[in-house]
């Protein structure tokens, strides 16, 4: 994965540290030493991530594939600045996507800013009074020494995600989206201010009827397909049977024309949602890879290559995906990560179960809101924790270094939810589709397409500034259940609305109620052949209604391999060896697939943690 390091004020054994660092996984890496410390970077093919601008000074930038073309014609003065100095602020341009760090040739001041998504990780420390940065955590914090976080541990396990900056470890922190840090070598001063205004500008009406929402949707989509696809070049689009990647794919082929797009998708080749993903590309004329899962897929040397440089093993198909396309020759990859946003996912929805999951979807279908102008109790009534029991694979002496867990996850959601309103987000629909933008989608959703960058360069049209910008003022009920999705489609290509979804069983087309009805029906099918699968002892196969068949880690060779190979004092290694042993065998009818997800998180952070000097002191309480 690209990056970016540095520091000042530290030292510069630690610089040299970080650079061998880069160096080692890469193969190569760029540093100069500037203001009394160092910036470096790593870019992939002939890009470069460090630069010296117009006016002075040494910048450097880490993001999607448009930033380093950005970066470059500014620093030629071939193009309008992707950032500017504001009475000695940084701040970015809309059209800067992905992290810059740049020094302020008049006070010599560093700054470290994130664009509104955070998409990105850039994770920092003091050290000794002087600051390092890296767009990798793991060896900021084994060259610091840095001891493990329990609880940012225990949020990344049950939650996938950190909150409020934290990390793995103590000390080190994450900038979250639309943060800026900057930091006076003089004084040893540092500072973090908030930019984002997104969800804070909402307004009643404004994307009512008397504007065309439909038609500036799909106009502001097109714009941000063309701004993260610069010309020439050849792209992939990664497909599977929803509505993001379609609609991301149709607005693809309308900017770029399908001769310089190639589709890409994995799984049960014999599924029905990947011959829908093959229909779909042969009516576009867009040529598809269709990719096998298969125990090659976790090859151990594959995944620590991986988490080296991208820090998460969670989807090793994804990672498989981006060797893969980096064979093809493509200039970058993209998805439907953050499309949630604009297809209505990320509300109250999202984070409820059972009836109150269907309440809050019936809600929005009625065009009614569980958000208000005091929505905030109704907020943290959905994401708060009420309770927090041990996992069963967490050794007891790591839960009982964890002070009081639940108390300390929801005082980090507070502090979330207060950053947020502070911003000015409102009613409780914003502020739950906020939080899990910023949590579930850059740490989560997004940790897929990074997995990509491993070796290809990545594009993510969903995350432009005026797009969501646009997305986050229409209200989740107006959006819920890719209304609008269905709607710009319906106007601009028809053709798509034909096909099924991977989840419903009548065309895209269909009515919002009809669709859900589908699902619902589609649902149960799914789980009766499940059980006509276990009942018969395999004699019978599984459904194959959807790409994620991982019956072949049934064997338990995959899975024991990955549990062999833990070796931070966190786990407890018996409980996770007998549940492999329960759920591969067929007569106790146990999910391969959700064991596999949970040990890869299993396996994310022990890679992470394994080094950490002080881990075995923090097990031990």
């Amino acid at each position: 994965m690209p990056g970016i390091f540095g520091g000042v004020g530290c030292p510069p054994d630690l610089y040299e540290a970080l650079r061998a660092d880069f160096a080692a996984t890469y193969g190569k890496s760029e540093a100069v030493h500037t203001a009394g410390g160092m910036l470096g970077g790593h870019a992939f093919g002939s890009k470069s991530a460090l630069h010296v601008a117009p006016g002075g000074g040494h910048f450097a930038v880490d993001g999607e594939l448009s930033i380093y073309r950005l970066a470059e014609e500014f620093a030629r003065g071939d193009a309008p600045a992707f950032y500017r100095w504001r009475a000695g602020e940084l701040d970015l341009e809309p059209t800067c996507k992905g992290n810059v760090i740049a020094i302020d040739p008049r006070s010599g001041a560093w700054h470290l800013a994130t664009e509104w998504t955070g998409s990105f990780p850039l994770y920092y420390c003091v050290v000794d009074g002087g600051l390092l940065f890296s767009s990798r955590l793991r060896p900021l914090a084994r060259i610091t020494g840095a001891s493990v976080d329990l609880i940012g541990i225990l949020e990344v396990l049950e939650r996938y995600w950190t909150l409020e900056g934290r990390t793995h470890f103590e000390d080190v922190r994450r900038l979250l989206p639309g943060q800026v840090l900057r930091y006076e070598p003089a004084g040893g001063r540092l500072t973090v201010r908030e930019t984002s205004g997104l969800w804070a500008s909402a307004s009643p009406g404004e994307t009512d009827g008397k504007r065309d929402v439909v038609e500036r949707a799909w106009s502001t989509l097109g714009g941000a397909v063309r701004r993260s696809l610069p010309a020439p070049g050849r792209h992939a689009v990664m497909m599977s049977g929803g509505w993001d990647s379609r609609t991301l794919f149709a607005a693809m082929i309308e900017q770029a024309g399908p001769d310089r797009l190639l589709a890409y998708t994995h799984g049960d080749l014999g599924s029905r949602e990947l011959g829908l993903v093959g229909r779909i590309c042969r009516w576009a004329e867009v040529p598809l890879h269709r990719e096998p899962l298969g125990e090659a897929t976790y090859d151990l040397g594959a995944l620590e290559r991986g988490f080296a440089r991208v820090e998460n093993v969670l989807f090793p198909h994804w990672h498989r995906a981006g060797a893969v396309l980096a064979e093809a020759g493509v200039d970058s990859v993209s998805a439907g990560v953050y499309g949630e946003v604009l297809g209505g996912h990320y509300g109250p929805s999202m984070v409820l179960g059972g009836t109150r999951k269907m309440a809050a979807v019936a809600a929005g279908l009625l065009g009614r809101s569980v958000g208000s102008a005091n929505g905030h109790h109704a907020a943290r009534d959905f994401l708060f924790t009420r309770r927090a029991a041990k996992p069963w694979y967490l050794a007891p002496a790591a839960w009982d270094g964890v002070p009081d867990p639940a108390a300390s996850v929801n005082a980090d959601i507070e502090a979330a939810l207060r950053r947020l309103e502070h911003r000015g987000v409102a009613t409780g629909d914003e502020l739950v589709e906020a939080f899990v933008t910023e949590q579930r989608g850059t740490q989560y959703i997004n940790a897929q397409l990074l997995s990509c960058r491993a070796d290809v360069d990545v594009a993510l049209p969903y995350t432009d500034r005026e797009l969501l910008a646009l997305s986050t003022r229409i209200p989740v009920k107006t959006k819920i259940h890719n209304t609008l999705n269905r709607a710009m489609l319906g106007r601009h290509v028809p053709a798509l609305l034909r096909f099924r979804c991977a989840a419903t069983l009548v065309p895209a087309g269909a009515p919002v109620v009809a669709q859900e009805l589908s699902r619902l029906v589609r649902r149960q099918m799914d789980d009766y052949r499940w059980r006509l699968y276990f009942a018969t002892r395999g004699r019978v196969g599984p459904p194959r209604f959807g790409w994620g068949n991982f019956e072949f880690l049934r064997s338990g060779r995959v899975l024991n391999a990955i549990a062999d190979d833990l070796r931070a004092e966190l786990w407890d290694r018996r409980a996770i060896r007998q549940r492999i042993s329960d759920v591969t065998r067929l007569e106790n009818g146990g999910s391969v697939h959700r064991l596999s997800f949970q040990l890869m998180r299993i396996y994310t952070v022990d890679l992470m943690v394994r080094s950490a000097p002080a881990l075995a002191a923090s097990v031990a309480g």
